[in-house]
């Protein structure tokens, strides 16, 4: 690419900032044959203007402090095409028969409608939300554990009881939606409680697989759930950044990019 003047540059930052949702010092740096250093002086102008919202690493268009979470149905609206896209993909890795976990969130209740119709399935999970889903199915072949605790403004159980009750179990395989995750940080939940009943979730499967739709590349919530590499495997949208890919690809066994219809 030849060298832009600064308009240009950030100009282009904001292209991609619409596009993507986040931007990332490193990657501008690389696509833009600039300095990181020249890239955060135009993060910071553009921050200045009121354009973006400068975060570790890079920018985002909004304020997301790591420990505001924000409630379900604020969520639920929140890259709905794309969700149900990666529910569709992640349905695909079940069978009848098999024992599954879903840790409670927008893109695993989703994922949960696509898996009403399947015989012999045992599901746990920590969200009334997904529970109902099931109950109202009235698969006569499924059994649905609910784990109980505390409630979070998202809907999740946690706190001891519920991690005392996953320490019991052993499933197949656990589908896990996070808040955000970076190369740095991993798998992150702005919840402490949260964070504890995903690594219990993750202690009792034989599997990982992590939905997360694009936007959650670059976010950073205030407590680790685990490394990138934890994930057997990750399925996401095809939207994210070709370096989001490599560093996502490099880090865990199975990348699944989905296309948002």
């Amino acid at each position: 690419m030849a060298e832009m003047l600064p308009p240009q540059r950030r100009r282009h930052i904001l292209d991609e900032l619409n596009k993507y949702g986040q931007v990332r010092v490193t990657e501008l740096s690389h696509e833009l044959g600039i300095s990181e250093m020249t890239v955060r002086r135009d993060l910071n102008a553009l921050a200045s203007a009121g354009e973006l919202v400068k975060v570790h690493g890079g920018a985002t268009r909004e304020q997301s402090a790591t420990s505001v979470e924000p409630g379900f149905i604020r969520k639920l609206g929140l890259a709905a095409p794309e969700k149900e896209a990666l529910a569709l993909r992640a349905a695909e890795l079940i069978e009848p028969g098999m024992s599954v976990a879903l840790n409670s969130g927008t893109t695993t209740y989703a994922l949960a409608g696509q898996c009403t119709g399947i015989a012999d399935l045992t599901v746990v999970t920590n969200s009334p939300r997904i529970a109902e889903i099931f109950y109202s199915a009235e698969n006569a072949s499924q059994s649905v554990i609910l784990i109980g605790g505390t409630r979070t403004p998202s809907d999740a159980l946690v706190g001891p009881l519920a991690t005392t009750a996953l320490a019991q179990l052993h499933v197949d395989i656990c589908f896990m939606g996070i808040h955000g995750m970076t190369a740095e940080d991993g798998f992150t939940t702005p919840n402490m409680l949260e964070a504890q009943a995903n690594r219990a979730f993750m202690a009792a499967a034989a599997e990982l697989v992590v939905v997360a739709d694009h936007s959650k590349w670059g976010i950073t919530g205030l407590c680790q759930i685990a490394e990138l590499g934890a994930a057997d495997v990750l399925i996401t949208g095809d939207a994210l950044s070709p370096e989001a890919v490599d560093i996502l690809g490099q880090s865990i066994e199975t990348l699944l990019l989905t296309s948002t219809p």
